[in-house]
């Protein structure tokens, strides 16, 4: 009935078509092709990371599945290493004949990708994950308040008081320093071969996903202590209406190295005007980040820490993953893994 396989190259236009239809109108990957290919184009590849269920009857597509592999950010990686799900939908016509199993039986049996995760799951696939014995689960937000603002206008604390901001810690300060991406290539590579938490990432996968980005700009730290690199962290700034958050979208490290940092989050937000640093995550544990500096912003306390900034909504948004490692594997999602931390519209220099 279907003919399952990846989107060839000369069918952009179709796979635009589709998403345009029965996914979302205005979809950035519409308006922009410069973003669709450096997402889902590998590199001298004849094909798109995308799976397409053509229907033999019509030659119409009814399904498709993207996928990021690690690899799309560093060709070194092998294809089968890891790998994240992104846009999976089916049309109407297509209901009631599998086609949504089929096209993610391909990815594991085809693709064969040795983890494969998804951030941003629906409840109707998370019961499916489930079933497969994947692990699933809810990323957790934490945020640190700007001490210098008197009145917010993005983040809506519902009225209970400032969280403390930087806890006591035993661990020595730290300090946050910008680099370019020259210094990031020539980073301690033992910090990258030393990762335990996967997808484990390289520095090149750090340059080609957030310094070789096609609309965003990122800014990338080393956390140092003593002159030592202790980890990596990669932020983004949000805007709207001239206030701005600063988004932590990465974090490359074991995970003590992002403790004691509440003293620098403080200075980065004066610099910065901000009004808050965000940070969503998942395998990272709670007393690590509170020793961070952070404060954790649960389902029941009516605090507020917006996520949508194209358009801007200032709501909750609950981020649930999936992850198909095995339970003793250790794992770290962060905000800018598979395609959370994407446009949703052009700059006015490029409509």
């Amino acid at each position: 009935m279907y003919d399952i396989r990846l989107a060839r190259l000369d069918e952009t236009k179709r796979l635009q078509t589709f998403i345009e239809e029965h996914w979302r109108r205005d979809h950035i990957f519409v308006k922009s092709k410069t973003l669709f290919d450096w997402q889902h184009r590998p590199n001298s590849a004849d094909h798109y990371n995308f799976i397409v269920g053509v229907e033999i009857v019509s030659g119409e597509i009814h399904g498709v599945l993207g996928f990021i592999p690690l690899s799309q950010f560093d060709a070194s990686l092998p294809d089968e290493r890891h790998c994240w799900m992104a846009i999976w939908k089916v049309c109407a016509a297509a209901r009631g004949r599998k086609l949504g199993r089929n096209l993610m039986a391909y990815l594991t049996d085809c693709v064969k990708p040795d983890c494969i995760s998804t951030v941003g799951a629906t409840e109707m696939t998370l019961s499916m994950y489930a079933e497969q014995g994947y692990r699933i689960g809810r990323m957790v937000q934490h945020f640190v308040l700007n001490p210098a603002i008197d009145k917010f206008s993005l983040i809506n604390l519902n009225g209970m008081p400032r969280p403390t901001i930087a806890p006591k810690t035993l661990t020595s300060r730290k300090i946050l320093r910008r680099i370019s991406e020259k210094e990031l290539r020539t980073s301690d590579i033992k910090l990258f071969d030393q990762q335990l938490a996967i997808p484990k990432k390289t520095p090149t996968y750090i340059i080609n996903r957030y310094c070789r980005h096609p609309l965003y700009r990122y800014t990338i730290y080393h956390i140092l202590q003593s002159g030592h690199v202790e980890g990596i962290i990669v932020t983004r700034t949000s805007e709207h209406h001239s206030a701005r958050a600063i988004r932590i979208v990465e974090f490359v490290g074991p995970d003590a190295a992002i403790t004691g940092l509440g003293n620098e989050w403080l200075d980065l937000l004066v610099h910065e005007n901000a009004e808050y640093i965000d940070f969503y995550s998942a395998g990272i544990p709670l007393e690590i980040l509170n020793a961070a500096g952070f404060h954790h912003r649960h389902a029941d306390d009516g605090i507020v820490v917006p996520n949508y900034f194209e358009p801007f909504s200032q709501q909750t948004v609950d981020i649930d993953y999936m992850i198909s490692a095995d339970i003793t594997q250790s794992f770290r999602i962060v905000k800018g893994d598979s395609d959370q931390d994407r446009p949703n519209w052009l700059p006015d220099n490029q409509q």
